[in-house]
């Protein structure tokens, strides 16, 4: 019965890479990589706007952990003014 199972697994692997392969025959790339080095450019611009700290300070409150899923209310004005500087830069 394992093998069974192994062999269907890899049947599904090949089928999920053919339909990828096809997917990525019809993908505009030149469209892709001009978007990509379009956010690239205005992440760093944001990026370089925060000091070391308040980059931090940003994440800690943004990632999510186990215990919370979304940002907590009493950090939501903080989040905002260091969005704000990253998009202003003051």
């Amino acid at each position: 019965m394992a093998k069974k199972s192994n062999a269907r697994r890899a049947g599904v692997a090949v089928g999920l890479a053919g339909r990828a392969w096809e997917y990525g025959k019809r993908v505009d790339w030149p469209a892709v990589w001009m978007r990509a080095r379009w956010l690239t450019h205005h992440t760093q611009r944001l990026y370089n706007n925060l000091t070391p700290a308040e980059r931090k300070e940003f994440l800690d409150l943004i990632v999510p952990t186990k215990n919370s899923k979304m940002v907590a209310k009493e950090d939501r004005a903080r989040v905002s003014e260091l969005v704000s500087k990253a998009f202003t830069g003051r």
